[in-house]
């Protein structure tokens, strides 16, 4: 079977089931590809799709030896712990960012894939204002950015011992509609600004607005993972990112204008007005590396996706 031109492959989503990954298992199913999804529990998406699933802890190495048993052409490594305000995070980072990747990376030395895709951070370089390239000093400041670090060079060593082909992307900040009504993610700005506005009326901030993100949506995400997916490994880190600082206040103004536009009606912007904090300089991290052969538009979806998180929401 082919698809679009290109011999239909098998692929392995590591936490597919997840924020981003339920993204990516959406895109590669809907184009028809063979995907297996590997996720700690089983969950019910609230979308209707096919794919294979596999129930694995990660942190087990005898546990992933027992369900990865057979080998993919593609393996995308989405699976991680990044909700910092958890008791026991540290712990729980670094057994399933870290020990968790090279658990899987142990499992299939002996079966590589074509190409392993591993989603790290921008959280690695430590930085959250100026100017980022892949150049950047890393430097991570918390244990989400330590334990991505840690699993990069998991990652390295693998390739180096074992030839198993890689591409590193360290991920800005993605945002797009939940495609789980229990998904842990209801925190993150558009998702959290867009539920509040629908079910409060209310869109409010905890500080003054102006301290900025580099957002890239996760439709951009999945298109540029799925073309590099159709590309042999180049053995290399890439940052993809929207290049664009966005304070939360543009983010929030999204929301309204998304807001006022569904239910007919005005909504107010609520800011801590004790916030004095000025405004930093903006944070902006260069994909020009990943762009030289995989060229790519961010341009802003937050209108868009606070639409569809009001729709997701009312039918629910």
């Amino acid at each position: 079977m082919e698809i679009m031109g290109v011999k239909e492959k098998t692929i392995l989503i590591t936490g597919g089931l997840g924020n981003l990954g339920s993204w990516l298992t959406n895109h590669y199913c809907n184009l028809g590809y063979d995907v297996t999804v590997l996720t700690q529990r089983k969950r019910k998406l609230e979308f209707n799709l096919q794919f294979k699933t596999i129930i694995c802890d990660i942190t087990s190495l005898e546990n992933c030896k027992s369900v990865i048993t057979k080998d993919y052409d593609v393996i995308i490594h989405t699976a991680s712990m990044n909700d910092n305000f958890v008791e026991g995070y540290a712990q729980n980072a670094l057994l399933v960012n870290a020990l968790g990747t090279r658990n899987i990376l142990e499992t299939i030395k002996l079966m590589p894939p074509k190409h392993f895709i591993y989603l790290s951070t921008f959280h690695v370089y430590g930085k959250y204002s100026g100017n980022i390239s892949e150049e950047s000093e890393l430097n991570p400041n918390n244990d989400y950015g330590t334990t991505h670090l840690f699993a990069e060079y998991y990652v390295k060593q693998f390739h180096q011992n074992h030839k198993i082909p890689y591409t590193i992307i360290r991920l800005s900040n993605s945002y797009g509609c939940p495609k789980d009504y229990d998904s842990s993610k209801w925190y993150l700005i558009l998702n959290d600004l867009s539920k509040s506005a629908f079910e409060k009326s209310l869109i409010k901030l905890n500080g003054n607005g102006f301290a900025t993100r580099d957002f890239i949506w996760m439709g951009d995400v999945c298109d540029i993972i799925y073309r590099l997916t159709n590309q042999d490994s180049t053995n290399n880190t890439y940052n993809i990112s929207g290049e664009k600082a966005y304070s939360l206040l543009d983010v929030a103004q999204s929301v309204k204008a998304a807001y006022e536009e569904y239910f007919k009606k005005t909504i107010e912007i609520e800011t801590n007005k004790e916030d004095k904090s000025p405004p930093k300089d903006p944070i902006v991290i260069s994909s020009s590396k990943i762009k030289h052969f995989l060229p790519y538009n961010a341009e802003s979806h937050f209108k868009e996706e606070a639409l569809k998180i009001f729709n997701f929401l009312k039918k629910k």
